[in-house]
């Protein structure tokens, strides 16, 4: 069985003692670290030189040049004298075609282990793993790649080949958005380490896509996964933030499960599917905006796909994608316990926003026997979500206190990220205080509309009790036999 890959703290602080804080602090979340000497503003070289005696784990020496994706921008012959203090450390990183035989000699006789690495941010291709072995001049160096690829599709292509390569200590990684995967399933790699960095520094990394160490423990537990850990996903576009990884595990932990839910951003539904199927995934948890693209790749789907017209959920079970809609379900849930009743029955719900999630909500408030009205910039599209259950259908400007709904229901990504108080998609709503608000945004936890409709006295609740309700309902499909 492969060995659980290191989990090394790149640090990248610019003064050493703030490193050797932040070394501290995560000492429990990590067994190595990587001390980027490149980003340093203020050291000496004998701060350098010490720092491996200060840190509880092993550590790299990285002075990374700019044009390899570090700050480094000054000679040679002052970046080698920073690499000459190696001999303190347990490894020391050298670019593929930096062949310095003084920094080869000294690390034989410190027994440093050097790291060959190659980081390519141009969009290569994940072949350019096959060239890494060739990287170390001996046995005992261990070669790395890391690139930044173009899509998932990459992604797919890199644990495909990864899977045909002789087993040696090296390093695999993908950076950027597409990368998560490699990351949090470097075990699957074959990988030798994998790289964080602490919450305080992660804008120093944010290009290349790391994730902090208390979430890599914790959410994905990274130590854990073996061959045998069963894997799930979630897919969107750009899905630069979910909760769905820390809500799933809470349901792995509460069922004793050895599971995963692994981030795969794709700009196609099509890119993420094959990567699920190449990891043999359980299951997919689908967002915005695929939810409705993703019929068509469907082996079968379920009458809550047929009647909503998009699927959150795709489920691998004897050689077959099937699909389902949580969503409606989900949020039956969250809402009738919101507001605190049984059903939704004679209330009159206005939906704002006509796309994949406001179908789930069209059809749910329609088996609720509530009174519903779907208002969206675009007339033609909330027509074509509303007349099949003889809802009306309006434009925004038209949803006003004159057709006095008991409940709104944003179904928008109005919002989404965001406290700019203009990130409203009804400013010129004027609440007074009796309609309830419910925003299937969860993040921020109070959306710009939430914190207007609250002023003014109405009843809010964010999408994060939606998210957690359907979330357990996928959950019992992924892991139903």
């Amino acid at each position: 069985m492969t060995e659980p890959p290191k989990i090394c703290l790149t640090l990248t602080a610019e003064t050493i003692g703030e490193n050797i804080r932040l070394a501290k602090k995560y000492a429990d979340y990590v067994n190595l670290y990587e001390l980027r000497a490149d980003t340093l503003a203020e050291y000496t070289l004998d701060e350098i030189h010490d720092f491996p005696s200060q840190v509880p784990h092993p550590s790299i020496l990285t002075v990374r040049k700019v044009e390899d994706g570090g700050k480094y921008n000054g000679d040679g012959q002052e970046r080698l004298k920073i690499l000459r203090l190696l001999d303190t450390f347990d490894y020391v990183d050298l670019e593929y075609d930096y062949r310095c035989e003084e920094l080869k000699a000294l690390a034989q006789k410190s027994g440093t282990t050097i790291i060959r690495s190659m980081h390519d941010f141009q969009g290569g291709s994940a072949d350019i793993i096959l060239k890494a072995d060739d990287f170390a001049l001996d046995a005992q160096e261990i070669p790395k790649i890391a690139f930044m690829p173009r899509s998932l599709k990459e992604i797919t292509e890199l644990f495909k080949i990864a899977k045909t390569l002789p087993r040696r200590k090296r390093i695999l990684l993908a950076m950027g958005p597409f990368g998560a995967a490699t990351r949090i399933l470097a075990q699957r790699l074959g990988s030798y380490l994998t790289f964080t960095s602490p919450e305080e520094l992660l804008q120093n990394t944010a290009q290349i896509g790391h994730i902090d160490p208390i979430a890599l423990r914790k959410t994905y537990k990274i130590d854990k996964i073996t061959e045998k850990t069963a894997i799930t996903g979630v897919t969107g576009w750009p899905l630069k933030v979910t909760s769905s990884p820390e809500v799933h595990r809470a349901f792995y932990s509460r069922d004793n499960l050895d599971a995963v839910l692994v981030p795969m951003p794709a700009e196609n539904i099509e890119d993420a599917i094959e990567l699920a199927e190449v990891l043999g995934a359980k299951g997919l948890a689908v967002t915005i905006p695929h939810k409705e693209k993703l019929i068509p790749l469907l082996d079968k789907a379920d009458n809550s796909v047929k009647s909503i017209g998009a699927a959150n959920t795709v489920i691998w079970r004897d050689g077959q994608k099937l699909g389902t809609n949580t969503d409606a379900e989900g949020f039956t849930q969250a809402v009738t316990r919101f507001l605190g009743v049984d059903s939704l029955q004679g209330m009159r719900v206005a939906i704002v926003g006509a796309g994949g999630a406001a179908k789930a909500i069209v059809y749910a408030v329609f088996k609720q026997n509530a009174i519903g009205a779907v208002f969206a910039r675009n007339l033609e599209k909330a027509a074509e979500v509303a007349e099949q259950y003889g809802f009306e259908a309006h434009t925004l400007d038209q949803l006003t206190p004159s057709w006095s709904p008991d409940l709104i229901v944003q179904c928008t990504s109005v919002g989404h990220g965001s406290v700019n108080p203009n990130d409203d998609p009804i400013p010129h709503y004027i609440f007074n205080g009796t309609e309830a608000v419910y925003d299937l945004v969860y993040n921020p936890p109070e959306t710009p509309i939430m914190k207007r409709a609250k002023k003014a006295g109405c009843k809010v609740q964010s999408g994060m009790t939606m998210l957690i309700a359907q979330a357990e309902l996928q959950h019992k499909e992924f892991f139903t036999n």
